[in-house]
């Protein structure tokens, strides 16, 4: 008898829609696809408005740990910084990801989101997924996510076909402040935010 119930449960999740191969979503991808699905909600809203942008901007605050993620895209020249251009260059770095992260969902077919499930390791997880672009193309998305004091699973890196995008914009910012300076760097990303 139990071996006929763990049968039946096997072929349940082999066949649950939205977890291939029966992968199963944890912790991590249930608060990941609500958050997703919140940001999608306020994001097509019929007209733009200052509510669905404000709630936008609330669900990826939510859903990404800034400071870590501005920190990784520094690496070495964090620890130069004061606290108070720490601050800076948290906050300037999360309004730039905002806006790249936004404009890229209005190419996203939403109701084809695919969570793959996802791999925990302690208070570290990948949580993955796959996306459909409205012209039809699939792209595999994975979310590295970290349990946080408050017991939520925040992003730390988004990796697009397993590019690390914390990565790119590392190369980037430590290119652009080898040809110029970390103060330069900033001039321009307070010059984007406007």
């Amino acid at each position: 008898m139990p071996y006929r119930r763990a049968l039946v449960l096997a072929v349940l999740l082999a066949l649950a829609p939205g977890l291939p191969n029966g992968a199963l979503a944890g912790e991590p991808t249930d608060q990941l696809r609500s958050e997703i699905d919140q940001l999608y909600r306020a994001l097509q809203q019929p007209a733009p408005s200052r509510n669905g942008e404000r709630e936008a901007r609330d669900v990826l605050d939510r859903m990404f740990d800034w400071t870590r993620m501005a920190e990784a895209s520094l690496r070495g020249h964090w620890q130069q910084r004061t606290a108070a251009e720490r601050a800076e260059f948290t906050g300037l770095f999360a309004d730039l990801f905002r806006r790249v992260y936004v404009s890229r969902i209005h190419v996203v077919d939403a109701s084809k989101f695919q969570y793959l499930g996802d791999v925990i390791d302690r208070e570290r997880a990948t949580v993955n997924t796959k996306i459909l672009t409205k012209q039809g193309s699939a792209i595999d998305v994975d979310y590295a996510v970290r349990l946080g004091d408050g017991q939520r699973w925040r992003v730390q890196d988004v990796r697009v076909e397993q590019v690390s995008l914390i990565d790119n914009y590392r190369t980037q910012f430590n290119t652009f402040i080898g040809r110029t300076s970390y103060e330069a760097l900033v001039q321009k990303l307070r010059g984007m935010a406007k």
